[in-house]
């Protein structure tokens, strides 16, 4: 009997003082994407990565359609050409499809490393910003929305950030996109 009264009394106080914990508690997320995706530096960044991205685009294409024409072209004459001759031109066809294949990955990489380059300035100042934020309103914790399963809408401070990152905040002196 005595140990079940312990167990209540150290319940009591465990819930209590998870309850006090709870109070001091604050928690908010951001959606970093739609934040990157809404702030000004973060569409200039992306406008440009289009760019670089439809000019390769332009080029994979171009050599696909090249390829595919000369695949055509050898499946007319498979039956006029001798057997070597056939078997020449599909290993000329099966390496320029290899090139091609090797042409859209190097262009994966370089797009990947573009955009890890054009954004990392971009996310380095909403964490300064989201830093800010949490000291200034008492946050103990704010994560990223992709984290999250569910969120009380009124936790998102997404919209503060685009707000005050477009404002300027966070921007060093030599940062081009600082309101002066």
């Amino acid at each position: 009997m005595l140990r079940a009264s312990r167990f209540w009394v150290l319940a009591v106080l465990l819930l209590s003082a998870s309850s006090a914990f709870a109070e001091d508690f604050k928690l908010g997320f951001v959606d970093m994407q739609r934040a990157l995706n809404e702030t000004d530096d973060g569409r200039k960044a992306k406008a440009a990565l289009k760019k670089v991205f439809d000019q390769k685009q332009k080029e994979l294409d171009e050599q696909q359609a090249a390829l595919k024409k000369d695949i055509e072209d050898l499946d007319k004459k498979r039956t006029l050409l001798p057997p070597d001759q056939v078997r020449e031109k599909e290993g000329e066809l099966q390496q320029r499809m290899q090139k091609v294949q090797q042409t859209y990955l190097r262009h994966q990489q370089d797009l990947s490393s573009k955009e890890q380059e054009a954004t990392a300035k971009i996310y380095e100042r909403m964490n300064k910003i989201i830093a800010k934020i949490a000291a200034s309103e008492s946050f103990s914790m704010i994560v990223d929305k992709s984290a999250l399963v569910f969120a009380k809408p009124h936790l998102d401070l997404t919209s503060e950030l685009i707000r005050r990152y477009n404002s300027g905040e966070g921007a060093d002196s030599a940062a081009p996109s600082a309101k002066k």
